[in-house]
């Protein structure tokens, strides 16, 4: 043999090696993503803590957030009504407090 056919055949083996080690971590990246993807599916899709037990916690929480509005409308209708009444109350007892003043003083109370 020649020393360009041994030249050769080194050249043509550390190709191969060369590749095989490409393949072999090409192959290494491709199971680890699958291994992370099926168990992120694993976890999350589904299971007692995945998206159908999440669904239908999503559900819940929106009646329960749809309720607690309502319950809101229901209180600031209530703290209206109660401001209002209080208004008129004031009102009244400034009247009120006017025509004690007068009657006091010994000046007849003025017509409504």
């Amino acid at each position: 043999m020649e020393l360009n056919e041994i030249d050769e055949e080194t050249a043509k083996q550390r190709v191969q090696e060369a590749t095989w080690a490409g393949i072999q971590r090409i192959v290494v990246l491709i199971v680890t993503f699958g291994a992370g993807f099926f168990a992120a599916w694993l976890m999350y899709g589904s299971g007692t803590s995945g998206a159908p037990a999440l669904r239908n916690r999503v559900t819940e929480l929106d009646a329960q957030i749809i309720e607690i509005k309502k319950q809101r409308q229901d209180v600031e209708g209530k703290y209206e009504v109660a401001n209002t009444r209080l208004g008129q109350c004031t009102t009244e007892l400034q009247k009120k407090s006017t025509e004690l003043a007068t009657l006091k003083a010994g000046t007849p109370p003025a017509a409504n």
